[in-house]
This record gives C-alpha cells, structure tokens and sequence, in this order.
C-alpha cells in the first residue's frame, strides 16, 4: 500500500471543466478502461481458473479495504464492489459477442409454419425435482426445458444426497436399489445439510430451496455460489428465518450474499407473515419443504400489494406442485396453508407448457404471419387471454383422445388497446413488442419495481423509435402519426445493444419479423434460459420437431496406456 495520494492523471487535456457532468464523463471512461486492465491481470493471475488462490485474494481485499477506508467509502459497498471487479475476469459472460461481431437477427420474410413440442413448465420442472429428491422417490419427467438452471439445482440437490439426473429432454429420480424413500430413509429423508457445503450455482431458486429444506436439520450447513448470489442481498431472509428456528450468518464480513452459514434446528412457528421484501421464489421454497415440517407451515401474504401480487403468483405455483404429489395444501384469503404430510410423487407425469415461453412462441405469427402450433396443454393467465383477444389473436386448443395441443394464427392487430400482461415481468417485453406491432398500445406495468421496469421498456422503445408518452402504472406507445418528431416509414434499430433479458432478447426476436437487422452482443442468455429457441428460430418458417445438439463420440484409443510399477 503506497502512501501517495489516488490522482488521476489527465494527460494533454488539463482545461477547468464548466461543469461537473464533463468531469464525471470523463472519469467514467478512465474508469472503465482501467477496470479492462484490471480483468485482464485477474485473468493472468488465475491461470485459467475461475477463482484466485486464497493468499492473492486476501492481498488484494487487504489492500482494497485499506483504501477505500482511506477514503472514507462505506466498508459493506466496497465489499461489494470488490466481488464485483473480480467477476469481471474470473466469470466470462455466457454468449457475449465482441463489440464487431454483433448476433444479427434477420430471419427470412416466408410465414411461419411450426408444429412441435411446445416448451413445458420450468416452474413446475423444478418443483418436481426438488420433491422427488426430499423424499427420495422416482420420477421421469420427458420433455423438459433442460437450461442452466435446472442443471445447477440439479447439482446442488445431489451434493445433498439427492439421486437426480439428465438426458438431453429428461429428468430422472433414480435412487438406489438400498436406498429407502420418504421418511422411511430417515426422520429428514434422503437429504442431509449437516456440515456440507453445498454450491448453488447462479440461480436464486436452488438457494432457497436447499434453505428451506436445511431448516428440518438440527446444525449447521454452509451455502457458497458463483458470482449472481455473491452479490445477492439475503437479509431479507435474516429477518424471517428466526421464527423457523433458524439463523443466517455471512462467512464473508461486511457482505451480504454468499458464502453464508445456516444454523437451524430451534423451534419453528406454525405460521409467518411475509414481508414486502420477502423473495416471492423464497416463499415458494418454504411452501414447497412446509409438508416436511412438524406442524405444516402457513403463510401470510405481505401486506404491500405489489409485494402480495408477485407472491400469490410464485404460492400458486407451488399449490399445483403439492396437490399433483397428493399433499392438500390451500389458500385462505391471504394465507397459504401447507398441511404436515408426505407427498407422493406421481412418476411421470404430463407436464403443461410453460406459460411465459410457449405465449412468445405462439405470438411469432403475429409478427412473421403464417401459424404455430405447440403440441401440449396450455391454459394462458387471464390478463394474456384477454389481451390476445382485444388484439384481434384467437388462441384456438385442439384435444383428441390421447394427445392435445394449442394454434395461433397470423392476423391484423387492433391498435389502441390496454394490455395487461405487462404486469407479469416475464410478459412485459411480450406486451411491448405486441404494442409497437399493433402501432399503438398502452401497455400496464409490473406494480413492484415499477421504475426499474419503466426504465428497461422505455429504454427498448427508445432504441425502436417508437414515440410513447408516461402514464400512471403504465407506458403508452403512440401510433406513428400521432409523432411528428419522427419521420413516416418502418422503424429502424441502430447500434448493439445488451439486451437486459432472456424474455426481453425474445421479444427483440419477434420483432426482427417486420424489423430486421436487430443486434445484441448477448445472445447466449436466452440460449441459458431456453437452449433450442435459436435453433428454432433459424429453422424458420418451417419448423418440425428441434433434435437435441449431438454429442461427440469420445475417441477410443486402441494404444494401451502406459502404466508405471511400483516395485
């Protein structure tokens, strides 16, 4: 640590500046380039792996800590800050393109002509998986969206003990032969959290599902992450874990995500009150383990609205899991009731579409004409119905003995009606797109993080060249005529852009229909999210059923190795 003052240096350019705004652009570059530096030297000294040796990292936190208390900045954020300046050479992010080798969308102008499995139910994929290996049960599950997600629960409920895994489109359950079920295998079943440190991956669910499974256990269990949950804030969590008789503790001073510490095992309340920063995936966690707890769990919704919406939506979803296992659970006004039982996994059963992918799928038409059918059951939320239908789109469902399926035709759209799905997150890009489409729509927003989501929608319409004006709760796009600023004719897209989502690069997309020439430089999130969009997307316009990408054939060498002898 030098003694010197922290000064930057600013070479030729020694002009006052007018304002601070000059002064804070061009900080803001010497910042960056300094950070590519940075990652660069993080990336040497790894050597090719995805953390540091421990002694570098505590010189550098050292040394880090030193200055940023030099400079009086708050000691929690600068903990922050350092996990993430070292994600940014250690974590290389999925799919990202060099800045001069964009992903292009320009798809070929024939309709569209799909007929195939339609994508099933991610939530529901999971839930059945984390049941199935808690009570050590078996289950086939075909069809499914096998993402990165799923994979790291997978993983992260195996190091528990569970007996899962994954071929190409399925999901298994497959115990051993000696291996007992349900609680027969034990007072906690197969799962075991006693002084294991279980990795989670990236993704949130895993987390709170192995939390809430670890609360059943009497001692303490350890949690550690890739670089999403290092810098995800888990005191919401602190405050509602007491009263199950559990405590959560950072292993990391001054940080507020992983790696943690869960000491459970004290006595557990029978019922809790969400707060309104309570994760609604959290509660969908405790409602999925509460059949295990001693007397059931019962779950109060948050008293904020937007905060209640977004966890009656993530319960629902639970409620289905637990009645397709036989566990009675329910709603009451406010309250979510999981009765003490043991659930009874059915061992194959037919998965449903998923709501929010197989709705982008069957809107292609909308964009490209032509139709699409999804070979599946699809029961659409209400808002996304009805919204469909004031667009002029009919959602037409066909049933035979043995198989159904659902169809959505290419049609003109209506334009100056109210959608409603925008207030699903996940259907919030749909909507866009749809409005700028339709040449005019007022789209609602999501009531919980209404700013942030104003923010992402207005910054994709800005980039489309749609004229919108502000509304309360919503955003509305205005028909082209209605904006003189801009010039007639068909929108156009400049530049590149990260797209802020998987469900938003879907929406970008469907627009590349009438708009192409669509650019991002991070593709390979939706790929994470949804492996065999881009391959259907490519096959347009006409798609039949997606194989899984082959796999190599390992190369069997005839040479005998080597062996040395130990004499």
């Amino acid at each position: 640590m030098t003694d010197r003052p922290i000064t930057f240096d600013r070479g030729q350019d020694k002009r006052p500046r007018a304002n601070p705004l000059e002064d804070l652009l061009d900080m803001d570059g010497k910042l960056i380039y300094m950070l590519s530096r940075r990652s660069k030297l993080v990336q040497r000294a790894a050597k090719g792996r995805q953390v540091l040796d421990r002694e570098t990292e505590k010189r550098l936190w050292a040394n880090f800590e030193e200055a940023a208390r030099a400079q009086n900045l708050d000691q929690r954020m600068a903990r922050q800050l350092f996990a993430l300046l070292g994600s940014f050479g250690l974590e290389t992010p999925e799919g990202r393109r060099s800045a001069d080798k964009p992903f292009t969308m320009v798809p070929r102008s024939e309709a569209a002509d799909i007929d195939i499995s339609g994508p099933r139910s991610l939530a529901l994929t999971r839930m059945l998986a984390v049941l199935a290996a808690a009570t050590g049960q078996n289950l086939r599950l075909t069809g499914v969206v096998l993402n990165d997600p799923l994979i790291e629960l997978v993983k992260g409920l195996n190091q528990a003990g569970a007996h899962l895994s994954w071929t190409d489109d399925r999901l298994e359950s497959q115990p051993d032969a000696s291996h007992k079920s349900g609680r027969e295998a034990g007072e906690f079943g197969p799962l075991r959290f006693e002084d294991i440190l279980i990795f989670c991956g990236d993704e949130p669910f895993t987390l709170y599902a192995l939390i809430a499974f670890a609360l059943r256990e009497a001692g303490r269990s350890k949690f550690a992450g890739g670089a999403e949950l290092k810098l995800l804030d888990l005191r919401p969590l602190e405050t509602l874990l007491p009263k199950l008789g559990a405590r959560l503790a950072s292993m990391n001073p001054r940080s507020r995500g992983l790696p943690v510490r869960l000491e459970s095992g004290g006595d557990m309340a029978a019922r809790v009150e969400l707060a309104a920063d309570t994760p609604p995936l959290f509660a969908q966690a405790l409602a999925l383990a509460a059949w295990s707890y001693p007397e059931g769990l019962r779950l109060a919704l948050s008293a904020e609205p937007a905060a209640a919406l977004m966890q009656a939506k993530a319960l629902d979803e639970a409620m289905e899991a637990l009645a397709l296992c036989g566990i009675k659970a329910k709603r009451q006004d406010n309250e979510y009731v999981v009765p003490a039982g043991k659930p009874k996994v059915p061992y194959a059963p037919e998965l449903p579409l998923d709501t929010a992918l197989a709705a982008y799928l069957l809107a292609l038409p909308a964009f490209a004409g032509g139709v699409a059918k999804l070979s599946g059951t699809y029961v659409p939320p209400k808002a996304l119905a009805a919204d469909l239908a004031a667009l002029g789109l009919a959602v037409e469902t066909q049933k035979t003995d043995d198989a159904s399926a659902v169809l959505l035709r290419s049609a003109p759209l209506y334009t100056g009606v109210t959608l409603g799905m925008g207030t699903d997150p996940d259907l919030l890009p749909l909507a866009l797109a749809l409005a700028v489409k339709a040449g005019g729509a007022t789209v609602q927003l999501p009531a919980a993080g209404q700013a942030v989501h104003r923010a992402v929608a207005q910054e994709l319409l800005d980039r489309l060249g749609a004229a919108t004006e502000d509304k309360d709760g919503a955003i509305v796009v205005l028909p082209a005529d209605k904006d003189a600023s801009r010039p007639a004719g068909p929108l156009l897209w400049t530049g590149v852009w990260t797209s802020p989502s998987p469900h938003m690069t879907l929406a970008l997309a469907l627009l590349s229909f009438p708009m192409p020439g669509i650019s991002i430089d991070n593709p390979g999130g939706l790929a994470a999210l949804w492996p065999r969009f881009w391959a259907c997307y490519n096959a347009l316009p006409k798609v039949r059923e997606i194989p899984p990408a082959p796999k190599e054939t390992p190369i069997d060498d005839a040479k005998p190795k080597r062996r040395r002898v130990r004499v």
